[in-house]
């Protein structure tokens, strides 16, 4: 297999790729690599070596976190998926943890006509 080659415009495209997606689910790096004719190892690999293309991965990490988000409050996907999500891939669990806090307890009640 011929290993792959990185470009100048890669960073670009991989801003791009995630700020314009439309596929099902999130954007992913996966899924850039393959639309990118590349691997994920490639695609990590690039990003461990050139600057310029981590950079464009932490910001693609930010829209994804907010893509989550905002499918979650529009009612695309499932709220408690999405929270499962993010603290797995965002250490949202761990941050909390490392605080000291107890978890937050929320009660609703609903007030209204009894049928």
């Amino acid at each position: 297999m011929k290993k792959a080659r990185y470009t100048k415009d890669l960073p670009r495209r991989l801003y791009t790729y995630f700020l314009n997606f439309g596929g099902m689910g999130a954007p992913s790096l996966s899924k850039f690599a393959r639309e990118a004719g590349l691997t994920l190892a490639d695609v990590l690999c690039f990003k461990e070596q050139k600057k310029e293309f981590r950079r464009a991965c932490e910001e693609c990490s930010e829209i994804r976190r907010d893509y989550l988000i905002d499918s979650a409050l529009g009612k695309k996907q499932d709220a408690s998926m999405t929270k499962f999500i993010l603290s797995a891939e965002y250490g949202m669990g761990e941050e909390r943890e490392s605080l000291g806090t107890e978890p937050l307890t929320v009660t609703v009640e609903v007030v209204g006509e009894e049928a």
